[in-house]
């Protein structure tokens, strides 16, 4: 009897062993092969396949990661409350195995967020009161006590979300990273100031050695950005308008209001480019109205690869954006750069206070969302000191040109005729309101290191406004 007992005990440990391995493969992926990884993956299982094709690709970017089936976690943990389970199963990955970037992968249906109370002075459409934030996942030891406080809840993990509703979705998504992230280049950054003089502020902060390049512009329209990134060579986009949760929004010169963007417009853009940093209300709300434009630059077949979006009002984000783009400008690591952004933020003793709460102020901490791939590195080249802006004509917007001259061993005749047409670009953009077309043939004959083929460039840029 006591030989059967140990045979049975021996099957039935066997037999729950490969239960368990029928199991693991669809609600667990991974291409590590130790306890140490950099990205947890948390989504419904249904994604298990398709978010391996993502890891693999990953990996042969030198980042590591594991998906975990929200099915799975629900099952590990006791409890009702998946939000908490989530945070829990985190909380644990971090501090065993030291992740740096959390993706969750689904809308707030699949993968909910949690709304932490944070009261504020905004419109009476909704339970302002409580926020949504996905920034509860990246903090281990999170305290509501310490909500709108200096200090209060700094996170250690870079959260994303891939905000898709199906599989098809998910699909495209991580076909457009992939096309995007392997042979990514560098170029300038195109910024929209729709705030009357926002550009001043952001642009006034960074290092002197940036070039500023201005084009006044009171045509805003999407049809006109995908002119702008037909002929410039963006690789990044930073727009500061007024925002709805699937608009963008600027004022004319006689006092109109027109849309930049919408979500149509959103998923008719023609070319992958990589960070769109939306500084607008509401952009990134995925619980208000049918769609998010955050949602829908994301998930388009072309666009970005990255959107960074507030989900409630947008209080002029300076200090954050701006530490984000010193940090990125450095590393080139996305979730890390705005990690060190928001670690900043909150530790500002001129924003924030050890015991007089601030809501407003924490709000823009709460409502930041991260969507697209949070683990993005770019491996060189991430540097640039090249902007393009594009403002309205009466936002007043000051530019500071600084052309440092080049060493003795790069000065040639390509840097010459460059620089050159560069400055003959400045001349003409800053005239043309007031020159014939007509005039312009004859201002280029008159300038002997202008080409016809330099001409015929200048007069495609000039007839696109």
């Amino acid at each position: 009897m006591r030989r059967d007992g140990c045979v049975l005990i021996s099957l039935s440990l066997i037999l729950c062993l490969l239960m368990v391995l029928a199991v693991l493969p669809r609600s667990v992926c991974s291409v590590v092969g130790d306890s140490s990884y950099d990205m947890l993956i948390i989504g419904p299982e249904v994604y298990a396949d398709e978010m391996r094709r993502f890891i693999e690709f990953k990996v042969s970017q030198g980042i590591t990661a594991r998906f975990f089936s929200i099915e799975f976690i629900n099952r590990s943990l006791q409890g009702s409350n998946i939000v908490w389970k989530i945070h829990e199963f985190a909380a644990s990955e971090y501090k065993r195995s030291g992740i740096k970037y959390l993706l969750l992968v689904g809308t707030y249906e699949q993968v909910p967020a949690k709304y932490v109370y944070s009261p504020s002075s905004e419109f009476d459409v909704a339970d302002f009161n409580y926020k949504p934030t996905d920034w509860y996942y990246g903090v281990p030891d999170w305290d509501d006590s310490k909500v709108g406080l200096l200090g209060g809840n700094i996170p250690k993990i870079a959260v994303g979300r891939l905000p898709v509703n199906n599989k098809e979705e998910l699909k495209q998504v991580i076909s457009k990273i992939i096309a995007v992230e392997k042979d990514f280049k560098c170029g300038p950054i195109l910024i929209f100031d729709g705030l009357n003089g926002a550009l001043n502020s952001f642009l006034g902060l960074f290092r002197s050695d940036y070039h500023y390049c201005y084009i006044s512009c009171d045509n805003s329209t999407s049809s006109m950005l995908n002119r702008i990134l037909s002929i410039e060579d963006c690789s990044h986009i930073v727009s500061y308008t007024h925002g709805t949760p699937g608009a963008l929004w600027v004022r004319a010169s006689d006092g109109e209001w027109k849309t930049l963007m919408t979500c149509e417009d959103a998923r008719n853009l023609s070319k992958m480019y990589g960070i769109h940093y939306l500084v607008a209300c509401f952009a990134g709300a995925l619980d208000l109205g049918n769609e998010s434009l955050a949602r829908a630059l994301i998930t388009s077949p072309a666009g970005p690869v990255v959107v960074i979006a507030s989900s409630r009002v947008e209080v002029f984000d300076v200090q954050i954006s701006l530490k984000f783009w010193e940090r990125f400008s450095e590393t080139g690591d996305v979730g890390m750069s705005f990690l060190e952004a928001l670690q900043s933020y909150l530790c500002d003793q001129t924003v924030f206070s050890p015991k007089e709460r601030r809501f407003q102020k924490y709000n823009l901490y709460l409502s930041k969302v991260i969507y697209g791939d949070v683990s993005w590195r770019i491996s060189k080249g991430a540097e640039n000191n090249q902007f393009i802006c594009y403002a309205q004509p009466d936002s007043h917007f000051r530019i500071s040109l600084k052309i440092e001259a080049p060493s003795q061993g790069k000065f040639n005749g390509k840097t010459i005729v460059s620089s050159s047409i560069f400055l003959f670009v400045l001349l003409i953009l800053y005239y043309f309101l007031i020159m014939r077309d007509d005039e312009i043939a004859s201002l280029a004959a008159s300038v002997r290191c202008i080409t016809e083929k330099e001409e015929y460039v200048l007069r495609r840029l000039l007839h696109a406004w």
